[in-house]
């Protein structure tokens, strides 16, 4: 799907931001690109866009360079969510979320149209679509930029950070929402943050960028117990394995019972949907070695203890 081959990105008289860099994204990849700042995560991203061209090096999309593409053609190809969203104030939610269907000329109904399903898909309700930006909190017009950038339905998505200025509960509200749209779309997505558990969280691909080039890739499994770099290692430390015991469901790791008297007995019990640091801490604090799991229905469906955590295939 994105390809960079090689790719060098200098400015004039400064040092080089991308340093031959090569990436495959595979179509339907959540690829999350994380770094220090000034590591050049915007600028790939931004390079992908046909926003700046690289110095030396190929970047295909969709088995096109970026030179052979029309860049108006691209742009519109591509959505991009941005963390100052950037929404027109004296347009309604509906025609901010239409601008792309302005541009390539779609009928007014078919707009209509769109603009339902889209609020739908972000978590809104249609009453938003006739309200302007300023009646709308930083979390809810992050969702009509989301929503934005999926009205043209391109296959590729690219998200710059956007939610970077959000309050941390409507960050993790809306992390869980992007989670949603990608499993329900299917869409190649780009996203760039600084946040260890955020990247942990989202990504399917991690990249960690130092100077302008890749030090680590691989899924959060691959990121957290089997780094191959000292920068990636110190850089994602203990606040990546943190992240990961606060995102993994306890349903991954749940130990059945194996029908001894004691087992009965349990009281203490944990959701299996809840995170692994929530049964570590239970276990902690009542001085346990094990408890119960239940599922949404509230029937106990087996254990939870530190030895379940074998169960994990990292």
């Amino acid at each position: 799907m994105i390809q960079f081959r090689d790719v060098s990105q200098q400015y004039e008289a400064g040092k080089p931001i991308i340093q031959n860099l090569s990436l495959n994204i595979e179509a339907g990849e959540f690829v999350v690109l994380i770094g220090p700042s000034g590591c050049g995560k915007t600028t790939l991203l931004k390079m992908m866009n046909g926003l700046i061209a690289p110095n030396s090096g190929e970047i295909i999309i969709k088995g096109k360079t970026i030179k052979d593409w029309d860049p108006i053609v691209l742009k519109r190809n591509i959505g991009y969510v941005i963390q100052q969203v950037g929404l027109f104030p004296h347009l309604s939610i509906e025609k901010n979320m239409a601008y792309p269907l302005d541009l390539q000329k779609t009928a007014a109904a078919q707009k209509q149209e769109r603009a339902r399903e889209l609020i739908h898909l972000v978590g809104l309700d249609e009453s938003y679509l006739k309200k302007y930006p300023n009646e709308l909190s930083g979390g809810q017009k992050q969702r009509v930029g989301m929503a934005r950038a999926l009205a043209a339905d391109p296959e590729i998505i690219l998200m710059d950070e956007p939610l970077g200025a959000v309050d941390q509960i409507n960050r993790a509200v809306l992390q869980d929402e992007i989670i949603r749209i990608y499993q329900s779309l299917h869409k190649t997505i780009v996203f760039v943050t600084h946040d260890i558990e955020e990247a942990i969280k989202l990504g399917t691909k991690i990249v960690v960028l130092n100077q302008g080039e890749i030090m680590e890739i691989g899924t959060r499994d691959d990121i957290v117990f089997h780094s191959k770099s000292d920068f990636a290692e110190a850089f994602i430390g203990n606040k990546g394995f943190l992240s990961y015991l606060n995102i993994v469901k306890i349903k991954q790791v749940i130990c059945p019972f194996n029908g001894s008297a004691a087992e009965k007995d349990i009281t203490l019990a944990v959701n299996e949907a809840d995170p692994l640091i929530v049964g570590i801490r239970r276990c902690l604090e009542n001085g346990v070695n094990k408890i119960g799991v239940r599922n949404a229905n509230g029937t106990l469906i087996g254990a939870f203890d530190l030895g379940c955590l074998s169960r994990l295939k990292f």
